[in-house]
């Protein structure tokens, strides 16, 4: 490493240690996701590097992902950040403009805080099938995540676009269950798993030797064995972020955001807005000092960019204090009975 490289990295470290002097500090959680994915990493290195120089002692709670999150999202906990991904945030302005009440309720109290980075969509087969590309996960049984979570919805809406009909033949569990059920039992076909790499469960967790057991399947945007996906982002999984992956592996990806429920106390309305000063001022160290040391912030930071409120998809809001620090407006939202997707994702208005 370069002279000046070294002093910065060692700079960096320095000025992350740094916590704001606070006459009082309060404590809020923020929802996450799994222990072993990139969410729960991420809010980890919220609370280590961030959440001090706000006043704010953040206690990091692992979930089962995004929709989850956004379900946790409400007026009446502690919990005043979560991590929800872009495909759940536009299919509940999708179920609300359609009726759906409780969908409805959800999107007109989320606001977001920062985008963060695209989440990579890693499908999981065995070696031993011919599935080998997402053209093959036609009619197949599917692993798609937990209940509730941001990895199911993303696996029902890409499973629709890709062959223009619904996912029926599905099963919903934890990773580690679904690499038993994949390998050991056959009785699932594939698995798909929306996370930013490196996955810890798919890197650390698993050895080289991983490749004669499991593949990860390509997307091609060009087969005509499947609709093109025009949801999602094109995207690259790096062979370097998985010993058992041989070469770079095209696939599709979403993006996560930080968001917050819209407070309209003062009190939240102060903490959160200092949360957001101490996320904008510590980000280009973030970025400069992440990598895949554990010691460090993950190296997602790297992917999150630093422009102030930058425009939105589909109409969502940032909370108001965004607006405040980065002299922009967001457009506002259009909000306006359940179907076989909602009641598998937990919005029906009765749940």
């Amino acid at each position: 490493m370069k002279l000046f490289g070294l002093i910065s990295l060692i700079l960096g470290f320095s000025t992350l240690g740094m916590a704001t002097s606070c006459k009082e500090k309060i404590t809020y959680d923020i929802t996450t996701g799994g222990k072993t994915g990139t969410y729960y990493q991420i809010g980890l290195n919220l609370a280590k590097y961030v959440a001090p120089d706000a006043c704010i002692k953040l206690n990091v709670l692992n979930s089962s992902g995004s929709l989850d999150n956004a379900l946790k999202l409400n007026s009446k906990n502690n919990i005043k950040f979560a991590i929800v991904q872009n495909d759940v945030l536009q299919e509940l302005k999708k179920k609300a403009n359609e009726g759906n009440k409780k969908a409805a309720r959800l999107v007109k109290n989320l606001r977001v805080l920062w985008p963060l980075y695209n989440e990579e969509i890693h499908i999981l087969a065995s070696v031993k099938s011919n599935i080998k590309t997402f053209a093959d996960l036609k009619g197949k049984r599917i692993n798609i995540g937990k209940k509730k979570s941001g990895n199911s919805m993303t696996s029902i809406l890409l499973y629709k676009e890709l062959f223009g009909k619904n996912l029926k033949n599905f099963e919903q569990s934890d990773i580690n269950t679904a690499l038993k059920h994949l390998i050991k039992e056959k009785s699932i076909d594939a698995i798909i798993m929306v996370a930013g790499q490196p996955v810890e469960r798919l890197s650390k967790d698993m050895a080289a030797g991983a490749k004669n057991v499991i593949r990860l399947l390509s997307y091609s945007e060009n087969s005509n064995q499947h609709n093109k996906v025009t949801s999602y982002y094109k995207a690259t999984i790096k062979a370097k972020n998985y010993p058992w992956l041989d070469e770079d592996t095209q696939t599709l990806s979403t993006k996560a955001y930080l968001v917050t429920y819209d407070y309209k106390n003062q009190r939240e309305k102060k903490y959160i807005k200092q949360f957001i000063n101490a996320l904008k001022n510590k980000l280009p160290i973030l970025k400069e000092t992440s990598s895949n040391n554990i010691n460090t912030p993950h190296p997602k930071w790297k992917e999150v960019s630093t422009e102030c409120a930058p425009k939105l998809p589909g109409g969502w809001k940032y909370f108001s204090a965004v607006e405040d620090i980065c002299g922009k407006k967001s457009v506002s939202m259009d909000i306006s009975n359940c179907d076989e997707e909602s009641k598998v994702l937990g919005i029906c208005p009765n749940e």
